[in-house]
């Protein structure tokens, strides 16, 4: 197994323990607290957003002094010990404690991307991300089916110590990379370098800020619906219970593990992604306020496009960075970005309950779209018009990379 491969199975492992309980909180909190507010469990999702939102620019700074996987060996470990803790929580404010600093330490995974982008070359680079894009995807698929599963044949605490498992393998993962002599190390050997990066401006920095919106947009959009979909799919049907809710679920990464394949098979030439974000912006608009419709059949449409637009989207965004950015700079830039993806989904945890509470489950759908739709504007101002086109491309002897893309 190679490095590359090694990293991908670690994030795919990371993605499907964050999904087992993703769409199933609300029965979570109910079967095991007795707390069954919507606004509680907006509240926890949104904790979860502030928690990653705060300690990921810590395991930054803590990359530049040691490796990734030895700080992942390490964090795994903990976040696997703190997993195993909270299953055994006996009230609800010990499960709070014990679960967001598990999330704490869980979150150093994110490392995986920049670290994985150094060690790729100029000509690979645009090709990892989006298997990576299509591994966390799976992740959430393969997440949501077992979780529905599990829910249904043992019960919602046996997720838990599914998640701690996932850790566990992880950590091993990371083990035997080191030993094994596959690690890639990427530190620079000045001390001067490491101490002394450089800062980060809002003068020097604004298409990477610009971008930030956009995606903070997308990230509310593509969020705001998750903590009560299965709650909205019982309402509408009840057939197959909760593996066929998590099943429904996982229809949008599902469908993005197929544009991958049909991308691949059909030798698609590569586009800009000025060129097709906006389309697919508005396509996943529609996907989301097709989902509002009191229908199945029409969910499922809704929810087919929206995976469409979703693979498309997370590749577009991903490479785009990578052309602001520098490949020093990129474990500093992809944490300015994961702040305000973080902003997104935090605002969507607390949107959402209250949306549910006050106008039901309906609502958060056409939020969400209009959220796209929002996103879809800034970028057609900022990214996709002559000007921003002509303002887009670095000059070469500016930039420090050819185009992923």
């Amino acid at each position: 197994m190679r490095l590359r491969h090694g990293l991908i199975l670690m994030t795919l492992l990371a993605v499907i323990s964050d999904a087992l309980l993703i769409p199933f909180y609300p029965q979570f909190f109910a079967q095991r607290y007795g707390q069954t507010s919507p606004w509680h469990v907006g509240a926890y999702v949104a904790f979860i957003s502030i928690t990653v939102m705060c300690v990921f620019p810590l395991w930054v700074r803590v990359a530049r002094r040691f490796e990734t996987l030895h700080i992942l060996q390490v964090t795994q470990g903990i976040a696997a010990a703190l997993c195993l803790a909270s299953y055994w929580a006996p009230g609800l404010v010990s499960y709070w404690g014990l679960s967001m600093a598990m999330f704490a330490f869980k979150s150093s995974y994110l490392l995986n991307f920049p670290y994985l982008m150094r060690t790729e070359t100029d000509a690979t680079r645009a090709g990892t991300i989006g298997l990576l894009s299509v591994t966390a995807h799976l992740g959430v698929v393969l997440g949501a089916v077992a979780g529905g599963a599990v829910i249904e044949r043992w019960g919602v605490q046996a997720c838990v110590l599914l998640m701690a498992g996932a850790d566990l393998v992880q950590m091993a993962l990371c083990s035997w990379l080191i030993r094994s002599r596959r690690m890639v190390p990427v530190l620079a050997h000045d001390a001067q370098e490491r101490s002394a990066p450089q800062r980060f401006s809002l003068a020097g920095h604004a298409r990477i800020l610009q971008l930030a919106v956009v995606m903070l947009l997308f990230d509310f959009g593509a969020a705001l619906a998750r903590p009560f979909f299965s709650v909205y799919w019982g309402s509408l049907t009840h057939f197959g219970g909760e593996a066929m809710a998590g099943a429904a679920f996982a229809v949008p990464k599902i469908v993005a593990v197929a544009a991958l394949v049909v991308h691949r098979w059909l030798t698609l030439p590569e586009q800009h992604p000025t060129r097709r974000t906006l389309a697919n912006l508005l396509l996943g608009a529609l996907g989301l306020l097709l989902q509002a419709a009191p229908d199945v059949a029409t969910l499922l449409i809704g929810r087919v496009l929206l995976g469409w637009a979703l693979y498309q989207l997370v590749i577009n965004f991903d490479v785009q960075l990578y052309q602001l950015s520098t490949p020093d700079d990129f474990g500093r830039d992809y944490g300015v970005i994961n702040i305000f993806q973080n902003c997104g989904v935090l605002l969507a945890s607390f949107t959402a309950g209250s949306l549910v509470a006050t106008h039901g489950l309906q609502a958060p759908f056409v939020v969400a779209g209009v959220a796209f739709l929002l996103a879809a504007a800034l970028w057609r101002w900022r990214f996709a018009g002559p000007r921003a086109a002509a303002s887009f491309h670095p000059e070469p002897e500016k930039s420090s990379h050819a185009p992923a893309a």
